[in-house]
């Protein structure tokens, strides 16, 4: 009973109360002092959150973040989504369980959401069914510098999202590859306001087999930065913030305050929001 209190409480904390610094620490400690994250590990429950339906399980940290905290990157989420029109067109290049893509569909927008894991494309469906979303597409391919076949790495349940593109010695499945630019000429799309790149290392690729259809559309986009991950698909950040700037595209960085110009401050991952020169 006094744990459900605290959850029930943690919860209001969570979901009702605005983001302020600090306050994944407090809601992490609570957490783990209740006792609540321990029983719920690995359990799967069906939720609300920011206004949508999830169905989540514990086991993996960005589900998990999901559910206890309400939501993530928030000032990503804000600055992004801010720039999506209520009819306009948003590209979700790895798009995982869907968070970007519902949170674009809530506002109006036509999603195109690309997601090669069977289970992350599994739980995408679900997601999209469970909120009654037509307008959101769900595309069993990965976006690269050129179309064909290539062997992708799933990840472990402890954090899905990061599946890539494998290496010569890694085990992975067999996937679809096509490009950016073939997949708005193939599929006959006039706009494109927005996109979120994170592909876990193949940002670059991503970027090149899509130069004009960005040139053409100059879309905002939110481009994760990763360099250990970029090493491992043969790139580097040098090579992705060259790439962007060949784009027209100035990376910055999404804070309390708004956006300010990105400044590399450490070697940790961050996602950088790409605004076009026009």
């Amino acid at each position: 009973m006094l744990r459900q209190l605290a959850k029930k409480t943690l919860e209001f904390y969570a979901t009702r109360l605005p983001y302020h610094r600090g306050k994944w620490r407090v809601i992490e400690s609570a957490l783990r002092l209740s006792g609540i994250e321990a029983l719920d590990r690995g359990q799967t429950f069906e939720i609300a959150r920011a206004g949508l339906h999830w169905r989540l399980n514990t086991e993996c940290v960005v589900q998990r973040r999901l559910c206890y905290h309400g939501g993530f990157d928030v000032y990503d989420v804000r600055e992004l989504m801010s720039r999506v029109p209520a009819h306009g067109v948003f590209f979700d290049i790895g798009s995982y369980f869907g968070y970007y893509s519902l949170l674009a569909a809530q506002r109006g927008a036509r999603v195109f959401a690309f997601e090669p894991d069977p289970a992350n494309f599994s739980l995408l469906s679900q997601h999209i069914a469970l909120n009654e979303f037509d307008q959101i597409h769900a595309i069993p391919l990965a976006l690269s510098d050129a179309p064909g076949r290539a062997r992708f790495a799933s990840a472990s349940m402890e954090n899905r999202g990061t599946g890539h593109l494998a290496g010569k010695d890694e085990a992975g499945h067999d996937i679809t590859l096509t490009t950016l630019d073939a997949f708005v000429v193939e599929q006959g799309i006039e706009r494109l306001d927005a996109l979120k790149l994170d592909v876990e290392g193949a940002e670059t690729r991503v970027l090149a087999g899509g130069r004009e259809s960005l040139r053409r559309f100059r879309p905002v986009m939110l481009v994760e930065l990763n360099p250990p991950c970029l090493e491992r698909a043969g790139s580097s950040e040098p090579e992705l913030l060259g790439a962007l700037s060949d784009l027209g595209y100035r990376p910055m960085l999404a804070t309390a305050r708004g956006l300010v110009p990105f400044t590399r401050r450490s070697k940790d991952y961050v996602n950088l929001i790409c605004l076009p020169d026009r």
